[in-house]
C-alpha cells in the first residue's frame, strides 16, 4: 500500500469531490482548491448510469441519491413524425438495472457534504493558474500569488474547459463542438416523465429537443443550438424557439409554454478532449479535464466519477505513485477511448447540418436497436459498461456495476 501523500485536487466539481474524499478517507492528506469563493455546480440534470451509481455506492451516497433523484428504465428518441430512433432499455442487460436523472446541484450538494465529512482541506477563492513540477513533487500556483507546496502528487480536475490542460500539456486536443445547447429546468406539465424514460424528439440534425426526468415532478429540458448562437449576452429568440419546439413535440406544449414564459434558460458548450497521456510526473487529469465529450452518450459525470475511484484504488494498491499511475491509465485506457470515439462518431447524427446523416439516422438507427447484437452494443453504452468496442462488463445479480478499480 502506498504510504500517506500529499495530494492536492484542482477543482470542486463532480470528480474533484469524489476523488478527494476517496483519497482522504484512505488516510492521504488531500488539499481541494476551489476558484469560486462559494463553490457552486454548473449544468443541468444529468443521467446517472449503473457505473456513476456504483461510486455514489462507494461513497455511502447511493441512497440518498435515489431518494432525491428520478429511476430512468430506458431511452427513447423519435423524430417529429413519431418515428423511432432509439428505444433502449437498461432490462436488457439485467431486469434490475436502471438509471437515475438527478439535478446536477443535487449530486454536487450531496458530494459536497460528503466531502466536508471527510477529512479533506477545502480552499475556496483560491484559483490554481499553474503547477510547478520539482523533481518528484509539485507546487501549485495561485492567481493571487500564492505558493502552495510541496504535493506528491496534484489532480487536475478543473473541468472540459481547463486552463490548467492548456498549459501543462500543451499537445492535448480540445476543439469546441460545433454545438452546445440551452436548458433548463420545468415542471412535467405533460406527465411526460411518468414514463422513466430519457426522452428526445429530433427533426433532421437541426433540432433536438430533450426531456429528462430528475426527481419531484421536474424535467430537465435541453435544446440544441449552434455554437455561435451562445455567445454570452446575445439574446434567445424566445417566441421562435417556442413555435419550433412546440412543432416539434406537441405533446410537450405546455412544458414548453412555461419554459418560454419563465425565460429561465441557461447556456452550455462542449468540448472534445484528448490527452496525449494521462499524467505528467506527479500531475494527473481526471473527469472533463481529461476526457470531455459532448453529452449525446450521456457519460460525463459517470466517467469522471470512475475516474476518481480508480485513481484512489490504484494508489491504494500499489506501493508506489508511478506505478499507481500508471495502473490507474492502463485501467481508465479502454473505457474513456471507446466513449470518446464513440461520442465522437453519434453526435453528428444528432447534432450537425449534415441533412444526409439525419436521414441515414432515421432510416437504420431505430431499426438497429432491435437487431440482437447491436441492442447488446447499444445497451451497454448506454449503461456505461463498456470497455472497449469489443468487451463490456456484465452486471452483478442485483443489476449493479462491480467496481474493481
Amino acid at each position: 500500500m502506498t504510504a500517506a501523500l500529499q495530494i492536492a485536487v484542482v477543482g470542486c466539481g463532480v470528480a474533484g469531490q469524489a476523488a478527494a474524499t476517496l483519497l482522504a478517507d484512505a488516510g492521504h492528506a488531500v488539499t481541494v482548491f476551489e476558484r469560486f469563493a462559494e463553490p457552486r455546480p454548473i449544468g443541468a440534470g444529468l443521467l446517472l448510469q449503473p457505473t456513476g451509481l456504483a461510486v455514489l455506492r462507494a461513497l455511502g451516497l447511493a441512497d440518498q441519491a435515489m431518494a432525491r433523484g428520478a429511476r430512468v428504465d430506458g431511452l427513447e428518441g423519435r423524430t417529429h413524425r413519431g418515428r423511432a430512433v432509439l428505444e433502449l432499455a437498461y432490462a436488457d442487460l439485467h431486469p434490475k438495472a436502471h438509471g437515475l436523472g438527478i439535478l446536477r446541484s443535487v449530486l454536487f450538494e450531496l458530494l459536497h457534504q460528503r466531502l466536508h465529512r471527510s477529512s479533506a482541506r477545502l480552499l475556496v477563492g483560491s484559483e490554481i493558474v499553474d503547477v510547478v513540477r520539482q523533481g518528484a513533487t509539485a507546487s501549485v500556483m495561485a492567481a493571487n500569488g500564492e505558493t502552495h507546496v510541496p504535493f506528491d502528487l496534484v489532480v487536475v480536475a478543473d473541468g472540459a474547459h481547463s486552463a490548467l490542460r492548456q498549459r501543462l500539456m500543451p499537445a492535448a486536443r480540445a476543439p469546441l463542438y460545433p454545438w452546445g445547447c440551452v436548458w433548463t429546468t420545468v415542471p412535467d406539465l405533460a406527465g411526460i416523465g411518468t414514463g422513466r424514460l430519457l426522452r428526445q424528439r429530433v427533426r433532421g440534425t437541426t433540432e433536438m429537443m430533450g426531456l429528462l426526468p430528475v426527481g419531484d415532478g421536474q424535467l430537465t429540458m435541453y435544446w440544441s443550438v449552434p455554437v455561435d448562437q451562445l455567445a454570452p449576452g446575445r439574446p434567445i429568440d424566445l417566441a421562435a424557439w417556442r413555435r419550433t419546439a412546440a412543432a416539434l413535440w406537441p405533446e410537450a406544449a405546455r412544458i414548453v409554454d412555461h419554459a418560454a414564459a419563465a425565460d429561465a434558460f441557461s447556456r452550455a458548450t462542449y468540448r472534445h478532449v484528448a490527452l496525449p497521456r494521462w499524467h505528467d510526473g506527479p500531475v494527473v487529469f481526471i473527469g472533463d479535464a481529461a476526457h470531455g465529450t459532448s453529452p449525446q452518450l450521456g457519460q460525463g459525470a459517470n466517467l469522471g466519477l470512475l475516474d476518481a475511484h480508480a485513481l484512489a484504488s490504484a494508489i491504494g494498491e500499489t506501493g508506489e505513485l508511478t506505478s499507481a499511475l500508471a495502473l490507474f491509465g492502463r485501467r481508465r485506457d479502454g473505457p474513456v477511448r471507446f466513449y470518446r470515439q464513440a461520442s465522437h462518431l453519434l453526435t453528428p447524427f444528432f447534432q450537425s447540418h449534415s441533412g444526409a446523416l439525419g436521414l441515414l439516422r432515421d432510416a437504420f438507427m431505430g431499426m438497429s436497436c432491435h437487431l440482437p447484437g447491436m441492442r447488446g452494443l447499444m445497451g451497454s453504452t448506454l449503461a456505461g459498461t463498456r470497455r472497449g468496442w469489443l468487451s463490456s462488463v456484465a452486471l452483478d445479480d442485483d443489476g449493479r456495476y462491480r467496481l474493481d478499480g
